[in-house]
């Protein structure tokens, strides 16, 4: 997928029109119907995220006959992409804007929602029990996304805690961001700190483009703050170029970047940070204590808890193992897992997981049909924009094509904008309510 089908794409979801993809069908279906093979099947979808909105939205229109059922325990949806541009206060953007109703979108698109606690999943059973009731499936979708992993930084429970407590990363929807929108708000001077996290973690541009929306609030609100953003890497995870730019011009005196930095140890109360960064030219360790009056600590992720309890198999990584090139488990066939859990070597974001949920919708009418569905043939894509600069709107994008072959799997092939511009500061509400309409 180029850059240009992925703009395409996103035109066809802005006006509200995408379409299921066509279905092949296989000699053996000639004498039977929809509803002769489908009318008893359930396919129940766990997560209502970007990946769970979208496969149970298409899922029923590829295939009306089967009984999709879409657990999720929140009854409210919140976004996390934009979320940052309402961290900033840029043009007026309310947390209304990153909510919506789950009933809606159930009636709209004729599947059901439940809003249950799923305490266990037995694969020979087939089944789903929730804190009120199981559930038997036909096919399973997990789309749980991720879970913080403090373990890497505070080895010690309590300190983990209480570093979640005081200093969440609102890196999940909902409460999270309301806590740092108050902290942003109510910042009177001294140093913010962000971390990014080591590894593998969702919407690798998130805590560059954070820095630069807090910045921004600070700079235009004339707060007396800086920034210190520490990062493990030597440079930014992904649009580098770009978000040093924009550090080093637009937020010069309240942006702090700190390559090659990690967390050793922090006093909640004290709040005092204590880290190392590493010198490449003298290959030694420098500590520093960092005195600061708020944080934003980002730790490593790894999957939900759902997939535990799923009991299924992952890569050294920690991400769920699956069948290249598409969703289906290695652990069982009749499982599915997408978005920020699976261990594809995608980007873990919402435009992602929301080009997968049509990828693993159609691949699962198809087989709920009896029909053929080539997925190599339609893998999917991601595009990723990032707010730098609120007056005037200014972003930069990423964008990634997915391809696959036998002797290399799955590859993913990025191009970039890094040159801040009003052009893709001005796109980015319309992806965002583009992609929202589509799932939503």
């Amino acid at each position: 997928m180029t850059r240009r089908d992925l703009l395409k794409g996103l035109t066809v979801i802005a006006a509200g029109s995408a379409l299921p993809l066509p279905l092949q069908a296989t000699p053996s279906m000639k004498q039977a119907t929809q509803t002769d093979i489908s009318r008893k099947t359930r396919v129940i979808i766990c997560g209502g995220g970007f990946g769970g909105l979208t496969t149970a939205r298409y899922l029923k229109a590829s295939n009306p006959a089967l009984e999709v059922l879409l657990i999720e325990q929140n009854r409210t949806f919140v976004s996390c992409p934009y979320s940052n541009v309402w961290l900033g206060g840029v043009d007026n953007v309310t947390l209304e804007d990153l909510s919506f109703d789950y009933l809606s979108a159930s009636i709209r698109y004729g599947y059901e929602i439940i809003h249950e606690v799923i305490t266990d999943i037995d694969k020979d059973a087939q089944t789903v029990t929730t804190d009120n009731q199981t559930y038997h499936y036909d096919y399973l979708v997990l789309s749980p996304g991720i879970d913080y992993d403090y373990s890497k930084l505070f080895p010690n429970a309590a300190t983990a805690r209480a570093v979640y407590t005081h200093f969440p990363p609102a890196m999940k929807p909902g409460s999270e961001h309301l806590r740092l929108k108050k902290s942003v708000e109510n910042f009177k001077e001294g140093i913010f700190v962000i971390t990014v996290p080591s590894g593998t973690y969702r919407c690798p541009p998130a805590p560059y483009e954070r820095a630069c929306m807090i910045a921004y609030y600070f700079k235009t609100h004339g707060i007396k703050g800086k920034v210190l953003l520490l990062d493990p890497r030597e440079k930014p995870a992904t649009k580098a170029k770009g978000f040093l730019e924009s550090f080093n011009t637009l937020y010069k005196e309240y942006i702090e970047y700190i390559p090659t930095a990690e967390i050793k140890d922090i006093d909640v109360a004290k709040k005092i940070l204590q880290i190392e960064t590493f010198n490449h030219k003298t290959l030694s360790y420098t500590p520093r204590s960092i005195s600061f009056a708020y944080a934003n600590i980002i730790p490593p992720m790894k999957p939900a808890k759902l997939i535990d309890i799923a009991g299924l198999e992952c890569n050294e990584s920690g991400w769920v193992k699956l069948k290249a090139p598409g969703f289906q488990t290695v652990t069982h066939d009749k499982i599915y897992v997408l978005g920020d859990a699976g261990g594809h070597p995608f980007p873990k974001s919402g435009h992602m997981a929301n080009s997968c949920g049509h990828v693993v919708a159609k691949e699962l009418a198809a087989r709920t049909l009896g029909k053929r569905f080539d997925i190599a043939a339609h893998l999917p894509g991601n595009i990723c924009y990032s707010m730098v600069n609120g007056s005037p709107k200014e972003g930069i994008w990423v964008s990634h094509s997915i391809s696959f072959s036998k002797k290399e799997g799955l590859k993913a092939t990025s191009e970039s904008m890094v040159q801040r511009n009003k052009q893709t500061g001005n796109a980015i509400a319309s992806w965002y309510h583009g992609i929202m309409s589509d799932m939503l």
